[in-house]
């Protein structure tokens, strides 16, 4: 097996490492206990709340526009990758809903709840953007205001996430 089938591959093991993590983190401690932080799960659970429409299926409708302005905007090689993560993302989540379903916190802990619901998905972001991808979403946004603008990432998905 050549070397770049083999980093292919090891990058596609880590983003789906990563994007497991970051459904974990999601699913298990931000959905029950209904924070909301912004990005697109943020607007999910609210638009989940006020319709018959799931969290998981309202992130995968709003992750497959956001994906096409990235893939245009971005790159391919974020596209394709950051496409995979989405699709992950939204099919880990839409699994878990069904086969674990969750109506009340893991805890009756609700701070250290939010700070697993915070660092989870946070650190499952930083390895993504890490190897050029995303898990789709406003870190989509935010990516590309990185690219055409001098404001760091960190910066520009305070803004986008607001």
């Amino acid at each position: 097996m050549n070397e770049k089938v083999k980093k292919t591959i090891k990058e596609y093991a880590i983003i789906t490492v990563s994007i497991l993590l970051m459904a974990v983190g999601v699913y298990f401690f931000k959905f029950p206990n209904n924070f909301s932080f912004g990005g697109v799960t943020g607007y999910s659970k609210i638009v989940s709340k006020l319709t018959p429409l799931s969290a998981s299926r309202f992130t995968m409708i709003t992750n497959i526009v956001l994906l096409v302005v990235g893939f245009l905007m971005v790159g391919k090689s974020f596209g394709i990758k950051t496409v995979y993560a989405s699709v992950v993302f939204s099919y880990a989540l839409d699994l878990m809903e069904r086969y674990i379903p969750l109506h009340t916190p893991v805890t009756n802990q609700p701070l250290l709840e939010l700070v697993f619901a915070i660092f989870i998905p946070g650190v499952a972001t930083a390895i993504l953007f890490n190897i050029g991808a995303s898990s789709g979403g406003t870190d989509i946004i935010a990516l590309i205001l990185k690219k055409y603008t001098s404001f760091n990432i960190g910066t520009v998905l305070l803004i986008v996430d607001l």
